[in-house]
């Protein structure tokens, strides 16, 4: 921050004295100066012509369809992608493979109330990377309430072709208090309505691995859970083991159940006995033997005068897959695209390179990014920063800055320009559940915009993402946001500061 300021205080005098004497030169000043407003407003007014979000947007959601990582859909995207790049005027367009230790697809999955006989089939969806029933089965509905490993030994010999809640129905919003439900996916934010087991994040982690291993060993056949989700809706989550143990081993079964299902399920197994609550599963899913060879897509605007220093622009291309992938990551992909129509198109190289980068396998754990990062450790003291767009069709409303004080800084001083769009937040923290995390933990200041949460919450993970959710005008606005900061990092006088406080 204060060699910036230096700067600032030599080349402005010196500019204003050149001025007079070479009035025909290409005017050089600093990036809060006119030249560099200007330049703001012709990003600007760029991504309000011909915008081509809702266009890349509809094709990924309608056409290509839910992109599951190792999936042909995503292969589909990633080569989509590469053409669009190209036909934007990218440099290096190209697919980076990368390779999971094996495929999944989700088959049929069944679930029906067969005591007390009362008609009812439940709304399930299986979690993915773990595998079917192999027909199917009938069993008791059981509730393990144990919180320890020790608590387990008096479930044993209880479990056969058990169908297991471990814990009671999750507390969720009513639909009439949709504050709270907007404040973020659960994936995003702590929950501070339900107790945890006992101990620290490993004792949990030790806990629900002593628990699966249980459940397995005893002949459970499948473990539920309650998808903590209003208006039936379900969700999904997983990924593969380790890169040479398969998925499949010593694991159980496990579906999400539509909340009002799970807790109607809970009490009828809570009644006294001699009740009984028995069901009829099924569930059809299959692994793809791997290693299986997936793809980032990603592209270039190559820097004028340090092109070996880089910004990079991101998003998640892979989605999961119940429903059309639209808001996580639809939504961010198709800004990442618009951005790099946008700055080809605006007339000015920016003086670094930016890099545009559809990352993979995110929602199974970052690993999209990751494999980037590790193939780029030579190039990472060059890489200025790293900005993802990943949280649905909401306006941008910030950068999550948190822990980088010099950072927040220079980009409220430098976005000036955005701050009538509404870009006014640059305190939040920078939450880790996206792709910029991997560049974070590398040292590269990596950053999460900041958005309006425009139903994200609700439909997160859920059949319910689909492309009627998307808001064009906020589509528009984050594109506007990620262009204009792109340039404006890749044009300042040095990388931003990788200082912490």
């Amino acid at each position: 921050m204060s060699r910036l300021l230096s700067f600032l205080a030599i080349v402005v005098p010196l500019f204003l004295v050149g001025l007079s004497s070479q009035a025909a030169a290409p005017p050089v000043l600093p990036k809060s100066g006119p030249v560099a407003l200007a330049l703001d407003q012709r990003i600007l007014a760029e991504a309000q012509k011909g915008s081509e979000i809702m266009a890349n947007l509809t094709h990924l959601s309608d056409v290509i369809g839910p992109r599951l990582t190792g999936s042909q859909a995503l292969s589909r995207a990633n080569a989509w992608a590469a053409e669009k790049m190209k036909s934007y005027g990218l440099n290096e367009a190209r697919l980076e493979p990368w390779t999971i230790p094996e495929g999944w697809e989700r088959g049929r999955a069944t679930a029906r109330l067969i005591e007390p006989d009362n008609g009812r089939s439940l709304t399930v969806a299986s979690m993915a990377w773990y595998p079917g029933t192999r027909g199917k089965v009938q069993g008791d509905v059981v509730l393990v309430k144990a919180k320890t490993a020790k608590e387990l030994a008096a479930y044993k010999g209880k479990l056969k072709n058990a169908i297991v809640l471990v814990n009671p129905p999750r507390k969720i919003a009513p639909l009439a208090d949709l504050a709270r439900i907007e404040r973020g996916p659960p994936s995003l934010r702590p929950r501070t309505d339900e107790k945890r087991p006992p101990g620290g994040a490993k004792e949990r982690s030790s806990f629900q691995t002593a628990l699966r291993n249980f459940l397995s060993k005893e002949g459970a056949a499948a473990l539920f859970l309650d998808a903590g989700k209003p208006l039936g809706l379900v969700v999904t989550t997983g990924g593969w083991r380790g890169k040479d143990r398969p998925s499949a081993e010593n694991r159980l079964p496990t579906l999400f159940v539509a909340h009002n299902h799970y807790a109607m399920l809970y009490r009828l197994a809570s009644r006294p006995a001699p009740a009984r609550t028995r069901l009829e599963v099924e569930v059809e899913n299959r692994f793809v033997p791997g290693p299986i060879k997936v793809f980032n897509t990603l592209g270039e605007i190559r820097g004028s005068e340090k092109p070996d220093e880089i910004v990079v622009i991101g998003a998640h291309l892979d989605s999961w897959d119940l429903g059309q992938g639209t808001t996580d990551n639809g939504t961010g992909s198709s800004i990442v695209l618009e951005t790099a129509r946008i700055l080809a198109r605006c007339g000015t190289r920016p003086k670094r390179t930016i890099r545009f980068v559809l990352f993979t396998g995110e929602e199974q754990g970052l690993h999209g990014s990751r494999a980037h990062v590790e193939a780029r450790k030579a190039e990472l003291a060059r890489i200025s920063a790293c900005l993802v767009h990943d949280t649905g069709t909401g306006k941008v409303r910030g950068i999550g800055c948190g822990g980088r004080p010099a950072v927040q800084a220079i980009l409220q001083r430098e976005l000036v320009s955005l701050k009538r769009l509404g870009l006014t937040d640059f305190t939040s923290r920078s939450i880790p559940g996206s792709d910029h995390a991997s560049f974070s933990r590398a040292g590269v200041p990596g950053f999460l915009l900041v958005q309006d949460p425009a139903g994200y919450p609700l439909t997160h993970h859920t059949p319910a993402d689909t492309l009627d959710k998307a808001s064009e005008a906020s589509l528009v606005q984050g594109a506007q946001v990620l262009a204009v900061t792109a340039m404006r990092i890749a044009n300042l006088g040095e990388l931003l500061p990788r200082t912490k406080r």
